[in-house]
């Protein structure tokens, strides 16, 4: 598909409705409940430490519901991973030396950096970055339907 992705509904009436955009408004598009989902078992202390502390965070808003939990769950191991990466650069340094002599990039900034794409792809999908919340203005925070799964 060509152009940009199209906002959910929620978010556009968050914008203040469909007179800031171009187009009409959608109609049968799906409305999750918003809930925390349950924390999958493979992450890591780490992950599931962001699971609880972002979870917390995007309740209220209303942008997280049991269908996003694998979205969810690839930031939260990306967060993960980048900090292990970003722990083990501080550790060694940004540079190594071979056995030859020569200087070269410590092997954990790939690892850091790809991790990272992942976290901003993510976080863009969920609305948790300021360009992506730039643009939401809510009156009134959403209910939260559902505590937990």
């Amino acid at each position: 598909m060509r152009g940009r992705k199209p906002l959910p509904t929620n978010i556009i009436d968050m914008r203040g409705g469909t007179k800031h955009t171009h187009r009409p408004p959608r109609d049968g598009e799906p409305k999750p409940p918003s809930t925390i989902p349950k924390c999958p078992r493979h992450l890591d202390r780490e992950a599931r430490a962001e699971w609880r502390r972002m979870a917390k965070e995007l309740l209220p808003l209303g942008i997280l519901a049991t269908i996003d939990k694998a979205v969810f769950a690839i930031y939260c191991e990306a967060f993960s991973t980048w900090a292990k990466a970003s722990q083990k650069i501080q550790e060694m340094g940004m540079v190594r030396i071979t056995k030859n002599g020569f200087a070269e990039q410590n092997p954990y900034f790939p690892i850091a950096n790809k991790a990272k794409e992942q976290m901003m792809k993510a976080l863009v999908e969920l609305g948790m970055t300021p360009s992506s919340r730039s643009r939401v203005k809510t009156t009134e925070a959403p209910k939260a339907e559902n505590k937990k799964e």
